[in-house]
């Protein structure tokens, strides 16, 4: 059954459509009505129907402009338009955006029937050559945080997705800007690998394999091949069955992503399990030793060496996230006071590569902290610690790295760090955070901007990132705060 919004700013006229004909009959069900083109836009983002059929002229958001908007966000959505003999131009503009088609009022039963046929087979060929192309950010949300405990089979189920195959992997791909990604499930992929892609986040895309590692690994590996070809970086997870959790091997997909990005080597890199080995807790031990010793020069000497470690090995960045946090522990433990103004955390893997960019940048700053702990305080007057916060706060909502932000204002990362928390009382990154997230409740208020709009607004390209940090400032998803 696919899902039908109407959409008309007169109701009757809405409600007319809505009875014109047997939806279910003919399967299709009619899952609301809106009265313009702003809570239209709104309704298809929440409930993602398959077809919309819309009036062009509405005051606020008309029907040309909900369609530039649906395609600026590359919601995949079929669009019937309705007009009168007087807007036939503006009918042909729609058809150049990639309206489905167009019918004239008053609309007969037949014209809807015909042309709800010919989508309804458009509808067919898409979901079995792409299955789950049309799930979007909100909906997996929930779905692929690690604590969700659905397995795959239970997931393509709830979707109707059919699948054959006992061997699934997920692969998580970045793109180098924003553009609709590759259908991919090409004739001589379909008969051996089923693929449901899934949007997560604005230049980031999720396939999820359903193969036979022993009959279809050459189906396989050509369509990996194919795939990563449009790829800015990508990561595949390990080999699941139905009852793995969905999650999880979403999650192992990210971790090689993200290891794939950071280390700007090669284009796939494959999640593999790494537990902390005998060297990486000996290192840690050293350090502490050294800490205690007060010995910058071991310390700088230890990080070089797991540097160069890092880099041959390419360790994967939810281990080298682990002892990252162990060395945040190691200087809130033995500097205590000493570190209350300064930029310490403890970070989850995704927010460790958007921080630090590269293996360069996180082990400079690694040595930075070390050697804040170790140097006297220098002199900032107020008025150029004044200067350096409306320097953030003119610039929060851009992608300004800490390091660029010490540079700017000829300062060592630690002592900028440490600055900042003695002016906001916050680290850097809770204070950007704070005030992007700020003007993010404020842009919700006004329901003519789309919540993926919003995020490229305060400064961030990744909607799932986004959503976790929304909900954990304000116990709510911006989608369910938009609706209060």
């Amino acid at each position: 059954m696919y899902k039908v919004l109407i959409v008309d700013d007169e109701p009757w006229v809405a409600y007319g459509l809505a009875h014109l004909i047997d939806w279910n009959a003919n399967g299709f069900e009619v899952i609301g009505e809106a009265h313009d083109g702003v809570t239209a836009l709104q309704l298809i983002i929440e409930h993602v129907p398959d077809v919309v059929v819309s009036d062009i002229r509405m005051p606020g958001l008309d029907g040309i402009q909900l369609l530039e908007k649906l395609k600026q966000q590359q919601l995949d959505v079929e669009v019937i338009l309705v007009s009168g003999y007087s807007e036939f131009q503006y009918a042909q503009q729609a058809l150049r955006l990639g309206a489905f088609d167009y019918l004239l009022k008053q609309v007969e039963a037949e014209q809807l029937l015909e042309s709800l046929q010919r989508i309804s087979e458009r509808l067919r060929t898409k979901r079995e050559t792409q299955p789950g192309v049309d799930l979007f950010l909100h909906d997996l949300f929930e779905l692929l945080e690690p604590s969700n405990g659905t397995t795959v089979e239970q997931f393509l189920q709830n979707k109707g997705i059919q699948h054959e195959q006992p061997h699934f992997r997920f692969i998580s791909c970045e793109l180098a800007d924003a553009s609709v990604f590759p259908l991919l499930a090409a004739e001589q992929h379909v008969q051996m690998i089923r693929t449901c892609q899934l949007r997560t986040g604005l230049n980031k895309w999720a396939v999820l394999i359903n193969y036979d590692e022993q009959s279809s690994s050459t189906h396989f590996l050509d369509y990996l091949s194919e795939l990563t070809e449009h790829a800015q970086y990508a990561g595949i997870s390990s080999r699941g069955y139905g009852h793995t959790k969905l999650a999880l091997l979403y999650d192992e997909s990210e971790v090689a992503c993200c290891s794939a990005g950071f280390y700007r080597y090669g284009q796939l890199m494959s999640y593999k399990k790494e537990e902390l080995d005998a060297k990486d807790k000996k290192m840690v031990l050293q350090i502490e030793l050294a800490i205690k010793e007060g010995d910058l020069l071991a310390i700088k000497a230890l990080l070089g060496e797991w540097s160069d470690r890092c880099s041959d090995e390419r360790i994967a960045v939810d281990r080298l996230t682990t002892v990252y946090n162990q060395f945040i522990s190691l200087l809130l433990k033995y500097y205590g006071n000493a570190v209350r103004y300064n930029d310490l955390e403890h970070l989850p893997y995704d927010q460790l590569v958007r921080f630090y960019r590269s293996p360069d940048e996180f082990f400079s700053r690694l040595e930075g902290l070390f050697e804040l702990m170790n140097e006297q305080e220098a002199h900032v007057s107020n008025d150029q610690a004044k200067k350096i916060i409306a320097y953030i706060d003119q610039r929060y909502t851009e992608d300004i790295l800490l390091s660029s932000l010490a540079k700017q204002f000829n300062l060592s990362i630690g002592y900028l760090s440490m600055l900042v928390k003695k002016e906001t009382g916050k680290t850097y990154s809770e204070y950007v955070t704070e005030k992007r997230l700020a003007l993010a409740k404020e842009l919700l208020g006004d329901q003519s901007i789309s919540i993926q709009d919003i995020v490229q607004r305060v400064g961030y390209k990744d909607y799932f990132h986004f959503n976790k940090l929304f909900k954990k400032h304000f116990g709510i998803t911006p989608s369910k705060y938009r609706k209060l």
